[in-house]
């Protein structure tokens, strides 16, 4: 069962237009539903439950359950309450998981019920073609790096406990020069290494954010960290994203009329649509955080510029110690050694090495050898991760301009997603043809804090290039039975009469 105050914590801001209160509650649970936050099975919260937590009637409660129940989505009886009903026959089941970019399969906790949270799980066809994965294959000198710490560094390293939860000290020295090489003077002691930068948000968003507090995040933005701040109980309030990354005012505007805890934002190549925010935003921002007592969490994951041609990262115009930096070797190097890191000022670091040590103890000490190896190695290791980028987004861009001419998009300045508007459509229900068809790719509710985005689809084109090709025409396939049956077959309102 889910509780009321997680269902309310699910579906986010949803009485913001002009339709009866009862339409808008049915439409945002539905969202809820259809992008898996709701799985099949899940009991809804009491009708009285839910009127005294949204501050409503029961009546309009009652009138948007029916709604649901007449679309299909809803099944009651008595003595067992209203359950979100089995999905109908004719979409694809594709089940809920933990989103971000992996595919594994399991529950979370919000607000004491169980819920699943935002992924799709991947399709059972072998050969299916997955455009989730924003990463690359390891290169020649990732495996050079491995090398060299397999032989120089292990050895010695056997020798020793394993256990450092703040991270291996040449490695904590290694991540702070690569900081300071992209304009961010850092002490080692500044530096927590993690696993993986989906750790770094988790850590943060528990121990820096956590139950009850306004963390403000991009709209789109990164789907893991969605999940990080929503499992952790925090309270979601979306900025809007233009062709400049995150209109850093809103931070400003909600910060001031609501205590913001956070400020969540990818602000070089930014994940999902790949647009880097300029200076004067980065400036504006942090001067925000310190006029209104919040943190900003900027995510460098998809950074692989090594400050070339991109304004330094936010943390180089701190000056109240308002910003906390994270970072990975995911995008740069290779997903497989799963090393991150989080940057922040020495009291918010022993914070968050306490939660560390809850989750893990301490990160590999041969993964961390090897990071460290890959990092002496940067600027080989990123030239080789910037050409293969390159040469998939070639691949797909063309691909898509001349298969699907009528699907709106930006050539990304960098990462290795492209954000695609779909005309006319829903993208939840095209994602489940083209699982049909072979081809997995994430609608864009998943990526935005308020379900918003139904018209839109992430493309992270990290697989074989061999494929892309073949999974635009398979994308191109699916558009072409989508289509008509989209005009044909206008998607049904739940805007009926009770």
């Amino acid at each position: 069962m889910v509780t009321a105050a997680a269902l309310v914590e699910l579906i986010g801001p949803w009485a913001t237009g002009a339709d009866p209160l009862n339409e808008q509650l049915a439409d945002a649970i539905t969202r809820a539903i259809e992008v898996g936050l709701l799985p099949p099975g899940t009991r809804l919260p009491a009708e009285r439950e839910l009127a005294r937590e949204l501050a409503l009637s029961r009546t309009t409660i009652v009138a948007a359950y029916d709604r649901l129940r007449l679309a299909g989505l809803a099944r009651s009886r008595q003595g067992s309450g209203t359950r979100v009903a089995a999905r109908r026959p004719d979409l694809h089941d594709l089940s809920p998981t933990p989103a971000g970019d992996t595919d594994t399969e399991g529950p979370v906790r919000i607000g004491g019920g169980v819920v699943w949270t935002s992924g799709f799980a991947p399709s059972d066809d072998p050969e299916a073609i997955q455009l989730t994965i924003g990463a690359l294959p390891a290169g020649p000198a990732v495996g050079a790096s491995i090398e060299t710490a397999l032989r120089e560094d292990v050895p010695a390293l056997l020798g020793e406990m394993g256990y450092d939860p703040f991270g291996w000290p040449p490695l904590r020295v290694a991540i702070s020069a690569y900081l300071a090489r992209l304009g961010v003077p850092t002490d080692p002691d500044q530096i927590l290494v993690t696993n993986g930068a989906q750790q770094a948000v988790h850590l943060v968003a528990a121990h820096i954010g956590g139950p009850g507090s306004a963390v403000v995040v991009e709209n789109p933005t990164y789907i893991g960290a969605i999940d990080a701040f929503r499992t952790t109980g925090n309270r979601l309030l979306p900025m809007p994203v233009d062709d400049e990354g995150p209109r850093v005012e809103v931070a400003s505007l909600l910060a001031a009329s609501a205590q913001v805890r956070l400020a969540y934002v990818v602000p070089t190549y930014h994940n999902p649509t790949g647009v880097t925010m300029p200076e004067s935003r980065r400036r504006e921002l942090a001067r925000s955080a310190a006029e209104f007592d919040f943190h900003v969490v900027e995510d460098l994951t998809p950074d692989t510029s090594l400050g070339l041609d991109v304004p330094p990262p936010i943390a180089a115009f701190d000056h109240g110690e308002r910003v906390i930096t994270l970072g990975s070797l995911s995008k740069i190097g290779w997903g497989g050694l799963r090393i991150g890191w989080i940057r922040a000022p020495r009291a918010d670091v022993d914070r968050l090495v306490a939660g560390k040590i809850v989750a893990d103890h301490a990160t590999s000490l041969i993964t961390q050898a090897i990071a460290a190896r890959v990092l002496e190695r940067v600027d080989e290791v990123v030239a080789f991760t910037r050409e293969a980028a390159a040469m998939r987004r070639t691949i797909v861009t063309e691909a898509l301009a001349a298969k699907l001419p009528d699907w709106e998009w930006v050539a990304p300045e960098g990462g290795l997603s492209i954000w695609v508007r779909l005309p006319d459509a829903d993208a939840v229900q095209f994602s489940r043809l083209a699982a049909r068809h072979g081809v997995i790719v994430r609608p864009g509710p998943l990526a935005s804090p308020d379900g918003g985005f139904r018209d839109h689809i992430r493309i992270a084109y990290g697989a074989d290039p061999e494929r892309l090709g073949e999974a635009v025409d398979r994308l191109a396939a699916a558009w072409a039975e989508y289509a008509p049956q989209a005009r044909r077959f206008p998607r049904t309102s739940l805007a009926v009469s009770v």
